[in-house]
Parts: structure tokens; sequence; C-alpha cells
């Protein structure tokens, strides 16, 4: 938790001390086990060896006690004091305990032909709607949540995608939801969110069987999908469900995947090309959008870009440098941003190289404390950032987990408690 600056009536700014240690607790996947530990975070941000709280994923609310350990958690999100868990064919909401404790909710409806395959999730604006990309029926799904911060079982609003459009991150700001979507030709779509945090309404599920046409009652396919609409046309009509069009998009993104916000710059990893790319946007959110050369639609370039160099699981943001995990390698690459928001050709500094590692998704805390999920080595690792600019303070770890047997950590989410950690 950041120390809060306080005004006295000399107008004297002090600095209220920090809360007691304990406060803060760090959730990862177990997602081989089909589980979601939980780390107590010490002042100073280093992490206790072992988890002090356990909660399997997969769970049958019918049947107390039963779980499906393949469930295989892959995202976690916090919010209205609730863990968001995106799972294979669901998405489940724990309540987070004043001491850290999970306890389970409620799930969504199961959705497992094609399974959910959740990629990410965001919260709207006002934290009362949770958006869920399923790359199984090829949408996002908006799920209305209670009072409590829980899940209604059926999503109200979508953003129907285009088929196998094969969606990677999610980001929400302001009124507006970014998406990147890896479908050739990739790119980073923009869609309105209106003032009840819906997506609009959606359309029928994509049906896996052919209703009718020259191949009715055989297995629906997109082997003559329309590039504009993502509908397989007139040969299957039963599957053809119209994509939702975006208010704006930059398209020619080589299989964007993660990307971050920066006031009116947008960062995104483009795995095709191993680069890191910087868009610029308008005031109003929105991309410049294309001018007409010939017959050729012509995009606004990159305003800046790094050489090739690897392509990255997850890129996060802290002062003005990217953080970006690269699972092959084992390491972190540090990018430090030049005054005009600019990128450097090649990494300003990068943790050491262990292929052991794997690292995959990543979360900072506010005081400068940067949390891998270090996939195959079943850790999860801190590393010390810079205040003054973000970049690693250095090149290894300062506190780790104790290794959690065959658990594969791939996502981690910090939750400020009410109470001590436990």
């Amino acid at each position: 938790m950041h120390r809060l600056a306080l005004v006295t009536s000399l107008g004297i700014i002090l600095l209220a001390a920090r809360p007691a240690a304990g406060d803060t607790m760090l959730y990862a996947t177990a997602a081989t086990v089909g589980r979601v530990d939980g780390f107590c975070v010490n002042r100073g941000g280093a992490l206790t060896p072992g988890a002090s709280v356990h909660a399997d994923t997969g769970v049958d609310p019918s049947s107390p006690g039963v779980h499906d350990s393949s469930s295989n958690p892959r995202r976690l999100l916090v919010g209205n004091g609730v863990l968001y868990v995106g799972e294979h064919d669901r998405v489940e909401a724990f309540s987070i305990g004043p001491h850290g404790g999970l306890k389970f909710l409620n799930r969504t409806a199961l959705i497992s032909s094609p399974a959910m395959d959740v990629m990410d999730m965001a919260l709207s604006p006002d934290g009362k709607t949770l958006y869920v990309a399923q790359n199984g029926p090829d949408r996002i799904a908006g799920y209305s949540l209670d009072a409590t911060g829980v899940p209604a079982r059926d999503f109200s609003s979508c953003i129907q995608g285009r088929v196998n459009v094969s969606y990677r991150a999610l980001r929400v700001s302001n009124s507006l939801l970014y998406v990147s979507e890896q479908l050739t030709p990739g790119r980073i779509a923009v869609f309105p969110i209106d003032a009840g945090g819906g997506l609009g309404p959606c359309s029928a599920q994509r049906s896996t069987v052919c209703q009718g046409g020259s191949r009715a009652g055989q297995m629906c396919s997109t082997e003559d999908a329309n590039a504009t609409t993502g509908c397989p046309g007139a040969t299957c009509p039963g599957c053809c469900v119209a994509a939702t069009r975006p208010i704006s998009e930059r398209r020619r993104i080589q299989r964007p995947r993660p990307f971050v916000i920066m006031g009116d710059r947008l960062y995104v990893d483009e795995v095709g090309t191993a680069r890191i790319k910087g868009f610029g946007l308008q005031a109003d959110g929105l991309f410049s959008p294309p001018t007409m050369v010939g017959k050729r639609l012509r995009w606004e370039k990159p305003f800046s870009r790094t050489d090739p160099v690897l392509a990255y699981v997850d890129v996060v943001l802290f002062r003005s440098t990217l953080l970006a995990s690269q699972f092959e390698k084992g390491r972190i690459d540090a990018y430090r941003l030049k005054p005009d928001g600019r990128l450097p050709h090649q990494p300003t500094r990068r943790s050491n190289q262990d292929v052991r590692t794997s690292p995959v998704r990543m979360t900072v805390s506010e005081d400068g404390v940067l949390y891998v999920a270090a996939g195959e080595l079943d850790r999860v690792e801190a590393f010390r950032l810079r205040q003054s600019d973000g970049l690693l303070a250095s090149a290894t770890p300062f506190s780790q987990t104790d290794e959690q047997t065959g658990s594969f950590p791939n996502d981690v989410a910090l939750a400020m408690l009410s109470g001590d950690c436990r």
C-alpha cells in the first residue's frame, strides 16, 4: 500500500506511516493442479516462502468439496473485494476475507462445446461489469456484477468476434475497451462501453453444425469465411453470426499480444516481428483513421519501435519503463521510454537469463515491486524496481516463494487486505 499524503492546517505535507506489515496478499494460479495459492507480502515487498491460502478451482456448487482439477486457471483479476478466476470453461468468483482467505461465491455458466477458453478479463469503469475474452465462442462477454461483486451466470452483452479471432489481451480506458486480435490481419480494435457498462446486444451463438446450404448437417468450417463479417457465408448459413464492428482499429499488426496504454500512446508486442511498437492515440482515445492511397488503405505508422528482439508473453508499465516477460529464454527485459515516449532499440536492462524460469504473467505493486509467475520453475519471483524510472534494480529477484511442485503458476494478482495477512 502506498504512503498517504496529508496536508496540515499550516500547508505542510506529511507522509502517513505505512500500514502494518502483512496487509497485502499475492494470489498465483496453480494451473496444472487446478488451484489458486495465496502468499503474504511482507514490508518491503518480500514474499513469504510458503502459501498460507489454497483454494480449489473448478468447483461444483451442487457438491461441496468436489472440484475439477483440470479446470486450468489461467487468468486472475482482483476487484470489488473479489478474486475472479478465468478458467478453461468458466469464470469463478471468490470473496477475499480480511486476512486473505478465499471463499467460493459463484461461477458463470459452463461453456464447454467449444470451451469458453478465457484469455483475459477486465472490469468496467464503474466496476459493475466483468468483461471476459472467450476464444472458444469467439466473443468478449459482459457479465453484470451484483452489489457484492458476484457475476451473473449468463452474460448480458457481448462483442462478437471474427471466426477464430484469437483474442489475447483486454484493456479498459475511460469508456473504451481495447482488445488485441491475432487473426490475420492482426489488429488492436476499440469498442465503446455504454453508460451501464454494456458492450451491445449479442447475436445467437454460432452453431457447430451447418443448418442449411450445400453443407447442411456437416461440421461448420471457415474455409470460405468473409473477411469483413467473419461469417462462413451461404454454404453454411446456420453458422453465420456477423462480427461486431469496432469504432476504431489499427490493422496489420502481426500477431499482437500484450499491450499497455499510457496517456495518448499505446505500446503493443508484435509477436510476428518480435518487436514492441508504439502507436499514437487521438484525444478521444481512438486511432487515426486510415487514408485511401489508390485502392489500398494506408494506416498511420507506429511512431516508434524496437529492433527485433523477442516475442513476449506479457508487458506491464511502471514509471517510464515497459517490463516484458520472455518465456522461452527465461528472462525479464526492461525498456526505458525516452522523454517523448519513443522506445529504445534494445532492452535498457534485463534480468539474468534462465530457461528454467519461463516467466509468464506479471503484476507490479504501487511501491515498485515486480511479481512474476515463473511457470515451469513452480514459484513466484519478486524483482525490485527503481523508483526514479521503473528499471530493474537488480538482474536477480530479491525474493521468491518456495517451489510449489507441479503447480505451473501462469498469472498473479495483488489484493489489499482489511486485516493482517496470515
